[in-house]
This record gives structure tokens, C-alpha cells and sequence, in this order.
């Protein structure tokens, strides 16, 4: 049985025309560094990273919950506000914060990157 080639063309490369092996190490999709050099598969995110934004993550939500349990008992007990006052100031910080990722998303993908979105984002929230 003849196998008809002319509907998916096979490459076959010569020995002078093999794909370097460092070609085969970059990541491939044209990605470049803080430097402008190609990024190697073997030095990029992988664990290091997830773990950083899986720490910052959780960081985050336990800081959030939190925060939100015990608002509404600042805001009236310390702060003197009627409860409705209250409710309604927690509702429009639960809201501004449910809206922030779309700023740092805006923020990431026009002027710093994400990786420096993260990190600058992290500093600010450690330092607050």
C-alpha cells in the first residue's frame, strides 16, 4: 500500500540543515528577557515562580477575609458610623477590590509586563 504524500508534506533536512540545539531550547513563541535575549525553556517560571504568586495568593485571600469579618464592627464601634453607613463602606471596598486585578491587568499589559506587575505589586502590598 503507497502512502500519498501530497496532502501533508514531509520535511526532511539534510545534515548541514539540522536545527541547532539551542534553537531547541528556547521556549519558541519569540519571548525575550528583561536583556532582549531569547528565554531558555530551562530557566524560566516553572515552581519557583508558582510558588511565589501561590504565596502571594493566599497571602491575599486570608488578608481579605479578614479584613471583610471585621469591617463593619471598626466602622461602628471605633469609628462611630451607623450601621447602614458601615455596610454600605464595606460593599464599596469589597467592590474597588474585586476591581483592582482589571487595573493591574491594564497596567501589566501596556507599560511593565507581568512579571514586574507582580513584583511591584507585591512590594506596595507588603509595605501597606
Amino acid at each position: 500500500m503507497e502512502v500519498d504524500h501530497s496532502s501533508h508534506p514531509v520535511v526532511l533536512l539534510e545534515m548541514d540543515e539540522m536545527i541547532s540545539t539551542d534553537a531547541l531550547l528556547d521556549v519558541g513563541d519569540g519571548s525575550v528577557d528583561l536583556h532582549g535575549r531569547s528565554v531558555k525553556r530551562a530557566h524560566t517560571g516553572r515552581w519557583k515562580a508558582s510558588l511565589f504568586i501561590i504565596g502571594v495568593e493566599i497571602a491575599e485571600r486570608l488578608a481579605y477575609a479578614g479584613i471583610l469579618s471585621n469591617l463593619v464592627t471598626y466602622l461602628t464601634d471605633v469609628m462611630h458610623e451607623s450601621t447602614a453607613a458601615a455596610a454600605k463602606n464595606v460593599n464599596v471596598w469589597s467592590g474597588v477590590a474585586s476591581m483592582l486585578p482589571f487595573v493591574g491587568a491594564f497596567v501589566a499589559d501596556s507599560y511593565l509586563g507581568r512579571y514586574w506587575t507582580i513584583t511591584l505589586s507585591s512590594i506596595i502590598y507588603l509595605m501597606v
